[in-house]
């Protein structure tokens, strides 16, 4: 939840007062648990912005306070298998979520993709923002210094191999056909559990980045990789495509290992970065402009909720 927690920061930098409700627990039951809490808060908040389709369900079991809800990727695209299907139970929630679209009062998703789940529901398209700061292009030699990493040739996969949605087999299937193209091996580093302060640390040590995944949102590690300017092989999932038109050194191949391994060989071979930091600031996909975007959102609502409540008042009683 780094993307989230950024989000928050960057909010609160604009002078937005942001009190934070963590949902802990068992998983089946912590929704139900954090619900006395949530109608105890509503009253003390203009508004309330649940993160995760159950979490909007959370938050509109009150109606004091509006609800805008931030939908994250798989909520509104489904679970896949280790082979890409979409799980049975995940197919329901995903209906579930697309009828709690209908009940709040703003919906953001993270991709036109997600937008057309929701449709005829009007989503805002707001993808998260990257902290510029953090993640910066930084000596790739320095970096594997630090990381303790011997001499050799790095690539990064985006997330955890043990994940069934990420398809680690095909990022590893690429690489072993990479290295023997190479004649040398090639090193594929996974980002899992990885502490977010080290992380710029591995891309800039990586010379590319693999994404593999059956399904995604807007993917944050694809925009940390451009702010970077670390290149991106990636297949067809989510806005990749659009996150990457323009942006040199990176491709997006379909999901076929030879195909991958043969964009990755390309992509090292060149030894070249990418302009993916420039990309990045000239879309405003910084956090700060992507907290305005969401500080709109909240305006536009809360405006709509008090005129609503204007138009119900008797003729005569004053409204605030």
């Amino acid at each position: 939840m780094a993307s989230v927690a950024h989000q928050i920061r960057s909010l609160r930098a604009l002078g937005i007062g942001v009190d934070v409700l963590e949902i802990k627990g068992l998983p089946r039951v912590k929704y139900l648990q954090c619900l006395p809490r949530v109608r105890r808060l509503a009253p003390d908040v203009d508004l309330i912005h649940a993160h995760f389709g159950f979490s909007g369900w959370l938050a509109r079991c009150q109606n004091k306070r509006p609800v805008v809800v931030s939908f994250m990727g798989d909520d509104l695209l489904g679970t896949p298998d280790g082979k890409g299907r979409v799980t049975r139970a995940s197919r329901f929630a995903v209906a579930l979520n697309r009828l709690m679209a209908r009940v709040v009062d703003a919906v953001i998703v993270k991709s036109a993709e997600m937008a057309r789940v929701v449709a005829p529901v009007r989503a805002h398209v707001v993808p998260n923002g990257v902290d510029l700061e953090l993640f910066r292009p930084i000596d790739p030699a320095t970096c594997r210094q630090q990381l303790e990493w011997p001499d050799g040739r790095y690539v990064l996969f985006a997330g955890d191999p043990d994940n069934p949605r990420k398809g680690f087999p095909l990022a590893r299937q690429a690489v072993d056909l990479a290295s023997s193209e190479f004649g040398t091996p090639l090193t594929l580093v996974p980002l899992k559990q990885v502490p977010l302060a080290h992380v710029p640390h591995y891309m800039n040590a990586c010379e590319a980045v693999l994404l593999t995944s059956f399904i995604e949102g807007s993917p944050n590690v694809v925009k940390e990789a451009m702010a970077c300017n670390l290149p991106v092989i990636a297949v067809p999932v989510g806005d990749v495509a659009e996150q990457l038109a323009g942006v040199e050194n990176c491709v997006v191949v379909p999901r076929d290992p030879a195909v991958v391994a043969a964009a990755l060989v390309k992509a090292l071979t060149s030894a070249r970065r990418s302009n993916g930091r420039a990309v990045l600031i000239a879309r405003g996909l910084d956090n700060p402009s992507v907290a305005k975007r969401i500080v709109s959102i909240y305006g536009a609502v809360i405006a709509a909720r008090r005129e609503g409540a204007a138009e119900t008042k008797p003729i005569g009683e004053e409204t605030c």
